[in-house]
C-alpha cells in the first residue's frame, strides 16, 4: 500500500487541482488523505473523480478553514470506522488477506484545545485491534530538532505529545534528512506494523502551491529484491 497525506491549503483552486493530479500520476498512491481542504463535501466527490479516485470520504470545511477528505482507489477495499472535524477513521484491506487501521488526523492548533485532540486519539486507540497508522498534522513536534528558527516551543508541550506517542505505543517515522521549519506532518506507527512490515519507507515530496510538504508512506516497494543495497529494514523511526 502506498499512502500521501498533504495539507492542501485549498483544493478548490484549479491550480491545486492541478498539483494535485501531478502529485498522483508521479506517485500513484492507493490512499490519499487532504486536509484544509476549505470547501464544502460535496465537491469533493467531483474533484476525486477528476483525480480518479473513486472513493472519497470528505468532511466540510467550516468557513474558510477546516475540512478532510479520504480518498482510496477503485482495487483498494477502505472501511470507513468513524469520522469528525478533526479525524477519518478507516481500516484497509490489504493484498495479503491483512488489515490495517488508517487514521487521518488534524490536530489542533490552540495549545489550550490540543488536549481534546489527544483524547481523540486514546479513544480511536480504545477500538484498535489491528496495526495501526496514523497520518496528518499534529500541530505538535517532539523537540527543538523538529523546528528551525523562530521562538523555542514549550518544553511541556513537546513532552506531552512525546509521553502520548509512547501512551499509545506508536512509533515517529523521519521523512528524509531535510527539516522543514517545523515538522508537523507525520505518519505514526504502531509497533506490530513495524514487525509485520519492516520495510515500511517514507518520504517528503515538495509541493509548490502550499507550505506542507506531501508525506508519503509505502509497505512494500522498499523490499530487498525491489531496492538496492543493505537489506535490513529500511523504517527509520524515533524511539519514544
Amino acid at each position: 500500500m502506498k499512502a500521501i497525506c498533504w495539507n492542501c491549503r485549498g483544493v478548490g483552486n484549479p491550480s491545486t487541482i492541478h498539483e494535485l493530479k501531478q502529485l498522483l500520476v508521479a506517485n500513484v498512491p492507493d490512499v490519499v488523505f487532504l486536509y484544509e481542504t476549505k470547501i464544502q463535501s460535496n465537491c469533493l466527490s467531483r474533484i476525486s473523480s477528476m483525480c480518479r479516485m473513486e472513493g472519497c470520504l470528505a468532511v466540510s470545511a467550516e468557513g474558510k478553514s477546516g475540512g478532510l477528505a479520504l480518498m482510496w482507489r477503485e482495487r483498494v477495499k477502505v472501511t470507513i470506522q468513524n469520522y469528525a472535524k478533526y479525524h477519518v477513521d478507516s481500516l484497509i484491506s490489504l493484498d495479503d488477506g491483512g488489515v490495517l487501521r488508517f487514521t487521518g488526523f488534524y490536530g489542533q492548533a490552540d495549545p489550550n484545545l490540543r488536549k481534546q485532540s489527544w483524547d481523540m486519539l486514546r479513544r480511536v486507540k480504545s477500538t484498535v485491534r489491528e496495526g495501526w497508522i496514523v497520518v496528518g498534522d499534529f500541530n505538535a513536534i517532539l523537540n527543538d530538532a523538529e523546528k528551525e528558527g523562530g521562538r523555542r516551543k514549550p518544553k511541556n508541550s513537546m513532552d506531552e505529545f512525546s509521553e502520548l506517542l509512547e501512551e499509545l505505543a506508536l512509533s515517529n517515522n523521519r521523512e528524509g534528512p531535510d527539516l522543514v521549519k517545523e515538522r508537523l506532518d507525520r505518519f505514526l506507527v504502531s509497533e506490530d506494523v513495524i514487525e509485520k512490515m519492516p520495510f515500511l519507507d517514507t518520504k517528503v515530496v515538495r509541493q509548490s502551491k502550499s507550505d506542507h510538504d506531501v508525506v508519503l508512506i509505502n509497505t512494500i516497494e522498499s523490499k530487498p529484491g525491489k531496492r538496492c543495497g543493505d537489506p535490513k529494514p529500511w523504517f527509520r523511526y524515533d524511539t519514544c
